[in-house]
């Protein structure tokens, strides 16, 4: 699976929801990803483990 941004993807450890990779950090492992669909409210970018990230089904 290819992580990048604008990839949407799901999250085990916060499950029912589905985020956008915004960024992808291959020097601390981690993925920047918000809340999707986006929406009016503030959505904060936040950092995740590359392995805690699962592409979300379509």
């Amino acid at each position: 699976m290819a992580i990048e941004p604008g990839t949407l993807v799901s999250l085990p450890k916060r499950p029912g929801h589905t985020y956008q990779v915004v960024n992808v950090d291959a020097h601390s492992d981690c993925a920047w990803v918000r809340r999707w669909p986006l929406k009016a409210e503030r959505r904060p970018t936040f950092a995740v483990p590359l392995h805690d990230v699962q592409q979300a089904l379509a």
